[in-house]
């Protein structure tokens, strides 16, 4: 788990999307640890991006439309924040799979 500053987010998201393997999964939390987004490579050029907290729901689309996504998810989701929690977690196989028996792997911003 690293901790990002909320303006480096867009980029970072952006450039990890680009290297993502199938199974890959990255989640972007508030500072509690509460609210936030995972983004996940379903296909070769389709992701899956769920946001919780505020909003519930799940968009698929390519890295443009999960780039628009991630941008009013980061205004909704994060209104105040300044920091952010970022983890990355591979050979998933659902989105909604994660949970603490997975272990985050190794910062990757």
């Amino acid at each position: 788990m690293s901790k990002l500053h909320i303006g480096q987010v867009n980029s970072s998201c952006e450039r990890f999307m680009k290297t993502m393997q199938l199974g890959d999964v990255f989640e972007v939390l508030t500072f509690k640890k509460d609210r936030g987004f995972r983004v996940a490579k379903s296909t070769d050029n389709t992701f899956e991006i769920m946001q919780f907290g505020y909003i519930e729901q799940v968009t698929i689309g390519d890295i443009a439309d999960v780039k628009k996504v991630i941008k009013k998810a980061l205004k909704v989701e994060f209104p105040r924040s300044n920091m952010a929690w970022v983890n990355h977690y591979d050979n998933v196989e659902l989105i909604n799979d994660i949970s603490p028996k997975l272990r985050p792997q190794y910062s990757l911003f």
